[in-house]
Formats: C-alpha cells, sequence, structure tokens
C-alpha cells in the first residue's frame, strides 16, 4: 500500500508542476487571445481626414449660421481667432458649429479651427459682414376716406420697407419678400391669371426702398391685418400691421375704375363700334345705379350693380363723343362719375370706291368652221373702279399688265382652238377691291 501511496502523491506533484509552467508562459506572452500580438485581433480603427464644411463662408451680424464637420474622429472641438466678432462654443454638438456674429463696422475675416479626439485640425474662413437691417414697415393707404394706417374694404394702400446698412444708408439690390401675415387681403402681382398673391419678392432701388402694392378685399368686414417683409440674403425680417374697415354706410368711398376710359377710332372719319369697357365700382352703398349724359351714344349694360367691386358694361356704338359721363347713385345718394371718350383716329380714311367696273366686249367666241384661236390677240377695253386694272387670264398673255388708265385696252393671247371657256379676270386699286371678268371660248 505504502508504495502505491507515494506514487500517487508524486503524480499529483507533477501535474500542479506543469499547471504553473503553463500559465507561466501564458503570462510571458502578454496573456490570452487579447494580446497586442494576437494574430486573430481586428486592426485599429483608421481616422480620415477632418474637414470644415463650407471651407470659406460670408455670415452677418447678429444673423446665426453654421459650418459642419465632416471626417476625423469624435468628439471635436472648435476656437474662433476672434471670439469678440465671432464667438463659437468650444465643444462640437452634433458635428455643427454654431457661428453667432457680433456687430463689425465692416467686412472681417475670422478662421474657425476644428480639433478632433486625434488631435487633428481643419480650418475655414468666415467673413462677418454687417447686416441689412430694416427700417419701419409702413402702410400707406390710396385714400384716406377711412382714417390713418386704414384701407377700406376694397381698397389699394402701399407698404414700404427700407433696407439700411450699419451707417444708415440705403442699400440697394436687396430681395425682399413680403408675405402675407392675417387679414382679408392680397398683395398686386403682374400676372393678369393671378392678380392678387399672398407671397412677392421685390427688389430694393437706390435708396434701398421696397415696396409693394395691397388690396383688400371687396366687403371684407372690419378687421386687424399684418403683412410681413424679409430681407432673402439675412432672413431679417419686420411686421407691419393696419386695420381693414369695411364701408357700409356710403359715406366714407366711392370710387370707379377707371375713372376715365378713351377710344380711338381707325381713321379720322370714324370712331369705334363695339368696343367693351368693363366700369368697377367700389365702396359706398350697394345697391349702384349708373345712367348716361347721351343714352344713344352708347349701350349700357348691368345698369343696377348690385355689390361692391361689381361692374357695368359700355359698347360704343360708333357715335363720337369727348365725353360722355356716367352717373354712379350708390343706396344713400352718394354720387360718382366716370367718363368715355371715343374720339376719331388720326390715319387717313380710304378712298372712296370708284364706279363699277365694266369690260367691252364681255366675251368672244370662237366656233367650229371659224378660223381657230390659235395665234390670234382678243382686245378688250376696261371703264370705271380705280385704275390701274390687274388682269389675270390662266394660260393666256395679257397686255399690259396691269393696265394703267380708264378708259384702257388690254388684248389676251396665247389661246387655242379648241381649248373651251378662257375667263379672264380684272380687279382694280381700290379697297376693298372691284372686280369684273370676260370670257374666250374656243370651240
Amino acid at each position: 500500500m505504502a508504495p502505491d501511496l507515494m506514487k500517487a502523491l508524486l503524480m499529483r506533484i507533477l501535474l500542479a508542476l506543469a499547471s504553473m509552467a503553463g500559465v507561466l508562459v501564458l503570462a510571458g506572452c502578454g496573456g490570452g487571445s487579447g494580446a497586442p500580438n494576437n494574430p486573430f485581433a481586428p486592426p485599429p480603427p483608421v481616422v480620415g481626414p477632418l474637414f470644415v464644411l463650407p471651407p470659406t463662408a460670408t455670415v452677418y451680424s447678429h444673423t446665426p449660421a453654421t459650418l459642419t464637420v465632416s471626417g476625423g474622429a469624435a468628439p471635436y472641438q472648435a476656437f474662433s481667432s476672434n471670439a469678440s466678432i465671432l464667438p463659437v462654443s468650444q465643444a462640437v454638438n452634433a458635428a455643427t458649429v454654431v457661428l453667432l456674429p457680433n456687430d463689425v463696422a465692416a467686412p472681417t475675416a475670422v478662421t474657425v479651427t476644428v480639433q478632433d479626439s486625434t488631435g487633428q485640425t481643419a480650418t475655414a474662413t468666415v467673413t462677418v459682414s454687417p447686416a441689412p437691417i430694416f427700417g419701419t414697415l409702413t402702410i400707406t393707404p390710396a385714400r384716406t376716406a377711412c382714417g390713418a394706417n386704414t384701407v377700406c374694404a376694397g381698397d389699394t394702400a402701399t407698404a414700404t420697407v427700407q433696407v439700411l446698412g450699419a451707417g444708415g444708408a440705403g442699400i440697394p439690390n436687396r430681395q425682399v419678400r413680403f408675405d402675407v401675415v392675417t387679414g382679408a387681403f392680397g398683395i398686386q402681382s403682374s400676372s393678369p391669371g393671378q392678380p392678387l398673391v399672398a407671397t412677392k419678392t421685390v427688389v430694393s432701388d437706390a435708396n434701398g426702398n421696397a415696396n409693394v402694392v395691397l388690396q383688400a378685399a371687396v366687403n371684407a368686414p372690419t378687421q386687424p391685418a399684418e403683412i410681413r417683409a424679409t430681407e432673402l440674403t439675412t432672413s431679417n425680417s419686420v411686421v407691419g400691421d393696419f386695420t381693414i374697415v369695411q364701408v357700409t354706410d356710403g359715406s366714407a368711398i366711392l370710387s370707379v375704375v377707371p375713372a376715365t376710359a378713351t377710344i380711338t377710332g381707325a381713321d379720322t372719319a370714324t370712331c369705334s363700334t363695339g368696343f367693351r369697357i368693363d366700369y368697377f365700382i367700389y365702396g359706398g352703398t350697394p345697391p349702384y345705379h349708373v345712367s348716361s349724359t347721351f343714352p344713344a351714344s352708347v349701350t349700357l349694360v348691368n345698369t343696377i350693380v348690385a355689390a361692391a367691386g361689381g361692374f357695368f358694361e359700355a359698347i360704343t356704338n360708333g357715335s363720337c363723343v369727348n365725353p360722355l359721363t356716367f352717373t354712379i347713385v350708390d343706396a344713400v345718394g352718394r354720387q360718382v362719375t366716370a367718363q368715355l371718350i371715343n374720339q376719331p383716329g388720326t390715319a387717313a380714311p380710304p378712298a372712296p370706291p370708284g364706279a363699277p367696273i365694266s369690260v367691252t366686249p364681255a366675251s368672244y367666241s370662237v366656233g367650229p368652221g371659224v378660223a381657230s384661236c390659235t395665234g390670234k390677240t382678243f382686245g378688250f377695253v376696261i371703264t370705271g373702279g380705280t385704275p390701274p386694272y390687274s388682269v389675270a387670264s390662266p394660260g393666256a398673255v395679257a397686255a399690259p399688265n396691269p393696265v394703267p388708265t380708264s378708259p384702257g385696252s388690254v388684248t389676251i393671247s396665247g389661246l387655242t382652238d379648241g381649248s373651251g371657256a378662257h375667263n379672264i379676270f380684272i380687279g382694280d386699286a381700290s379697297k376693298p377691291q372691284l372686280t369684273a371678268n370676260a370670257t374666250v371660248t374656243c370651240k
């Protein structure tokens, strides 16, 4: 038994020494599968170059802007070369550098540097320029009948704003967008298909002024209204408030558009016939009654206009009037007038047509048994109408052509026997043209 126990004890000692040796070998190699020289371990990540986009930019005082960081290894840090003009937050969130430029007297270049976690840097050059500012957005009504800073329902007003530089001087050629914010009005456009729009962009003039024309809705109830102007380069904006006043008592405003319409005839002896003019009535208290000073000199359509913004029609009938006056009376007796001038033109009238054209003889007939048409000449005498006369005869020769005088002679030749009836067409120089014809029949 003793020898067996000794053998078992010796085996345990040897196994323990072998285990310790394996641990020492692994420790000498740096550990298990996570060792730096483990051939199966993934390589460290590759960090790409760092960019700041855009590399150059122009920003405006007090107008937020951003730069975008791309590449490198997050997190990033940002630094400004002139923090008093262009402060930036050192910590960059979501790869976006927020720029909040301060006031400058003139365009000033500032360098923004971005650094990633590996120490890479990239820069962007940002030019800070003075931001255009807005003066007050003013509303100037076309008529003052409804009060200060108000626009009568159906009437117009001008909205004006001035784009100013840092020194207070107007800045020309800046795009300014006007938007209807609230209220029953539109902005007049130059499009016949859409005369009123909710948004319109204009360019400031040499003094920095930008303006649009507003028009309140016809019969709009009294209400507040607001329009906004935005300078598109910087997105700076200003609003203007005014009041739309409904006209119900007939005492505030009554107008007709156009106030005068002038129509000119085709020549000095003619006034217009069949030309239609639409006269639109605004304000007052509808319905409106329309009458004219010379009822027989024009045709009136819709002489009772039921609502503000409606119209009546005047159709010319050839009578010359200078002027004809329309009187428009609203439901409470307020009156306004409009005029129509239908006057002759300046061109000379066309010459009156002459006497009918006469051709002698009216026809020739060459039949069998008579000398043939071949080689013969047939003569005609033309009178009346207005010379010269043009002569046409298909398949034949006319001479002279045109025929210069009245009476005038023309010969027809080149016909052949057996060729049937040949028509000779004669037309004079009058407008409208007078015509006649003759025939030569070759049997």
